[in-house]
Parts: C-alpha cells; structure tokens; sequence
C-alpha cells in the first residue's frame, strides 16, 4: 500500500492505496440513473487503487459542471496545484494528480 503525497510540503492527498498490477477494462456507461438519480458514469479504477496514465489531460472543453478539460483545479492545503478533478454530470467521476505536483511513498 502507498500514499500520495504532495511534493511541495510533503501533505497526505490520500487514504492509502494500492496501484494494480495492470489497469481493468473501463465498464463503460449504461446512461441509467444511479442510487442518487444522477446519470455519472461508473468510476475508471477501483475504489482504493490508482494507476499512472501515461496520457496528457486538460483543455480546452468545457460542457457543464468542472470537467476537468480546463486544467488543474484542486489544491493542496499548503496552496500547491495538485489535482484536476472532473465532476461534470455527463462524465465519470475522476480525481487525476499532477505528475509533478505529487510523490509515492509506502504507507506506513
């Protein structure tokens, strides 16, 4: 198990985690409403897991709600970019961490 720690301050960002040995077929979306009556799409990774995407993500779309597509908006509590999280009701709920922003340590 690891955490996620920010890299200017060394703040836990989370709960411990573990990163699989391989990344799980995305489920796709059903468009049905959930427990909550929202339409959201089911999550990319496990609850508990996280796994390193190679790919760059950020701007410049931005349909309804923080999507994400406009760039980091989350922070550390020292202040530090630390995230982009991506709430938008027509996508699945994502938290993607700033490569340079973040480092992995085991948990203790």
């Amino acid at each position: 198990m690891n955490v996620l720690l920010c890299a200017t301050r060394g703040t836990r960002l989370t709960e411990p985690v573990r990163r699989p040995d391989e990344m799980a077929e995305y489920p796709g979306r059903d468009r049905l409403p959930g427990p909550d009556g929202r339409r959201h799409g089911p999550p990319g990774v496990p609850r508990g897991t996280y796994v390193v995407d190679p790919l760059p993500f950020g701007a410049p779309f931005v349909p309804a709600g923080p999507d994400g597509r406009q760039g980091v908006n989350h922070v550390c509590a020292c202040g530090a970019e630390t995230a982009i999280v991506r709430t938008d009701c027509s996508s699945g709920y994502a938290t993607r961490l700033v490569p340079d922003a973040v480092r992995v340590e085991a948990a203790p």
